[in-house]
C-alpha cells in the first residue's frame, strides 16, 4: 500500500510565558523521533516567531499574530499553510513506535482525549476549564471546516478569548466538541514514567508526552531504554 505524503508540523515560540523554555534543540530532537517511526514521505514544519538558523530538514513559517506561547497554536487552523494531510505534535513530545495508526486514522481533525482522571473534573471545571481533548497531537486536514470554523471565530476577538479559556485546547473542548478522538491508550505522560520508575511502556503507546517539573523531557538520556526507541 502507497501512503500519501505528510506534513508535520511543530511550534517554537520564542518568549516568556508559564516557564515554557523551548529551543532549537527541542525542534531537532522532535525531527529525529519522527524520521525513526515514520512510514511515509513527510516535510517537517515549525511555525514560529524566531529569527534562528534551522536546519535545513526543518522548514520555518513565520507566525503572523504575536499570540503568547501555545495560543500561537490556533495558527495551525490558517487555511494558507501547506495543504494536506497534516500531523502536530507539541516540542516535548517522542515518538516511541510507528506512527502509521494515528497517520491513518479518519477524520479530518483528530485529537487525544484529556489525560485528566474524572474525579478532578468538577473541581476543574469551577476553574472553566474545559475538559475534552488533549492538543499535544493533532491529526488534521488543511483548511478543513472545523478548522476554519474556530479560526474565523478566534480572530473576531482574540484577546476576548484568551481571557476566557486556559488554552486553545479548551477552545476546541468548547466549539468543537464532537471530534473524533485517538484511543487513550496510544498515548502515555512522560511524568508517569518517571513517577514509577519506568522500564518500558506499554505496548499500545506510540507517543510520549509532557513536561515534568524537572524539564525532564530533555534528560530522556538518563533512562537507557528511552532514547534508543525514540530517536
Amino acid at each position: 500500500m502507497v501512503h500519501r505524503k505528510v506534513n508535520i508540523f511543530c511550534l517554537y515560540w520564542v518568549g516568556e510565558f508559564r516557564g515554557r523554555d523551548f529551543c532549537i534543540r527541542d525542534v531537532e530532537r522532535l525531527y529525529f523521533s519522527v524520521k525513526k517511526h515514520i512510514d511515509r514521505d513527510f516535510t517537517f514544519y515549525c511555525l514560529t516567531n524566531s529569527n534562528e538558523g534551522f536546519p535545513c530538514y526543518v522548514k520555518p513559517i513565520p507566525l503572523l499574530y504575536g499570540w503568547p506561547g501555545w495560543w500561537s497554536k490556533v495558527e495551525l487552523h490558517r487555511a494558507d499553510l501547506p495543504e494536506g494531510r497534516a500531523l502536530y505534535l507539541d516540542l516535548d513530545s517522542h515518538v516511541m513506535r510507528s506512527l502509521k495508526p494515528i497517520l491513518d486514522f479518519e477524520g479530518d481533525l483528530v485529537m487525544f482525549p484529556t489525560p485528566i482522571p474524572e474525579h478532578k473534573w468538577e473541581n476543574l471545571r469551577r476553574k472553566n476549564w474545559v475538559l475534552k481533548y488533549q492538543a499535544a497531537t493533532m491529526l488534521f486536514t488543511v483548511g478543513c471546516r472545523s478548522m476554519q470554523m474556530v479560526w474565523n471565530r478566534f480572530l473576531e476577538s482574540p484577546e476576548k478569548w484568551m481571557k476566557k479559556y486556559r488554552s486553545e485546547q479548551d477552545i476546541m473542548g468548547e466549539w468543537i466538541p464532537d471530534q473524533p478522538m485517538f484511543p487513550t491508550e496510544w498515548m502515555m505522560k512522560l511524568g508517569s514514567i518517571y513517577r514509577h520508575n519506568l522500564k518500558n511502556i506499554p505496548k499500545e503507546c506510540i507517543i510520549v508526552t509532557g513536561q515534568p517539573p524537572h524539564k525532564g523531557f530533555r534528560k530522556t538520556d538518563k533512562l537507557d531504554w528511552f532514547e534508543p526507541m525514540a530517536r
